[in-house]
């Protein structure tokens, strides 16, 4: 009770623009638990942290986690969508890699609207392309080069 009465009132005295950071106790069922926390947004879907220090879980101990700690986030605030990225970071080094347990470009992220854990592609930003004329010796040339 006094974890949800502290939530609200860190969610109502936050100003708009600052995304606070709640630490999650989540993924503690072995002494080799991650760091995790979930970044609030007001304006999209919540970040969830799971970073691994010193050890990189196997597949499914690194899915039970994300499962947890996404539950434990969905019990905080289930009002919009959380995305869990999962981490892996060496003892003593400040470096993060990612971890990608569904493949690369997917998410596990908890959806709002049903109320369900699903795995999710990752969303880019749309490939455009440019095209660049160029005028040489040997006449002209037309290139097209891609960004994201």
């Amino acid at each position: 009770m006094y974890r949800w009465l502290l939530l609200a009132l860190v969610l109502h005295a936050v100003p708009a623009a600052a995304q606070p950071t709640i630490s999650l106790h989540c993924a503690r069922g072995v002494a080799d638990y991650p760091d995790a926390e979930m970044s609030l947004n007001r304006q999209s879907e919540h970040v969830v942290n799971v970073v691994f220090v010193g050890f990189r879980p196997s597949r499914g101990r690194l899915e039970w986690s994300l499962r947890d700690c996404l539950s434990t986030a969905a019990k905080l605030d289930g009002s919009r969508n959380i995305v869990a990225l999962p981490w892996y970071r060496a003892r003593g080094q400040p470096m993060q890699e990612p971890l990608e347990p569904f493949g690369e470009s997917r998410r596990l992220m908890y959806q709002a609207s049903s109320r369900q854990l699903v795995v999710e592609r990752e969303r880019k930003r749309p490939y455009s392309l440019s095209l660049a004329y160029s005028l040489g010796t040997s006449g002209s040339s037309l290139s097209a080069v891609g960004t994201r």
